[in-house]
Order: C-alpha cells, then sequence, then structure tokens
C-alpha cells in the first residue's frame, strides 16, 4: 500500500517555500543563475507553469540537493494527485486476467 499525499505541492511552490523564502540572500534569478538556465525558465518552474524535466532534477539535486530521484517523484506525485482529480474511473472497468483465456 503506497501513501497518497493530498494535494502535494507543485516543486516550484516547494522550492520558493524551502529554499528561498526563508534566506534574503537568495533569489530565484541567483538559483537559475547556478542551475545555469535561462531565468525565465526557472521562474516558469517556481510559479508552476513548466515541470520538473529529468535534466532539471539533475541540476536541482547538484544546486539544491537531494537527488534526482527525489525531485521527480515530487513532480510525480503532483502530476498524479493533478490526474486523479480530473479522471473519473467510475465507468472504468478493471480486467480480471485471470478468466481471460
Amino acid at each position: 500500500m503506497t501513501l497518497q499525499q493530498h494535494n502535494p505541492p507543485h516543486p516550484g511552490a516547494l522550492i520558493q517555500r524551502t529554499y528561498i523564502e526563508p534566506f534574503n540572500e537568495v533569489t530565484g534569478n541567483k538559483v537559475a543563475d547556478r542551475l545555469g538556465v535561462a531565468r525565465s525558465t526557472f521562474n516558469r518552474l517556481l510559479n508552476g507553469v513548466s515541470d520538473v524535466s529529468p535534466e532539471m532534477a539533475v541540476r536541482l539535486s547538484g544546486v539544491l540537493g537531494g537527488s534526482a530521484e527525489s525531485w521527480l517523484m515530487l513532480q510525480d506525485s503532483y502530476d498524479l494527485w493533478k490526474a486523479r482529480q480530473s479522471i473519473d474511473v467510475k465507468n472504468l472497468e478493471l480486467i480480471d486476467f485471470n478468466k481471460v483465456a
């Protein structure tokens, strides 16, 4: 059984709240420069307009810490939660592969 987080934050919101807001000397522009990406690219991530790609996950790992896998898992958790909010599975029927001939 997996634990499902209720309304997980977009990774950009988590970065903003955890790595930027608490520190006066850390800005989104400074983090973008350290990541080696355009400031507009990082700003889109912070604002939830774009998602953490595998490439960005590797960069985030190198600059903010954590593993690239953990950054991708945060994105996957957010995406899966959003999908569950919009997809109605009530009319879908599970295939019982034990009964398929």
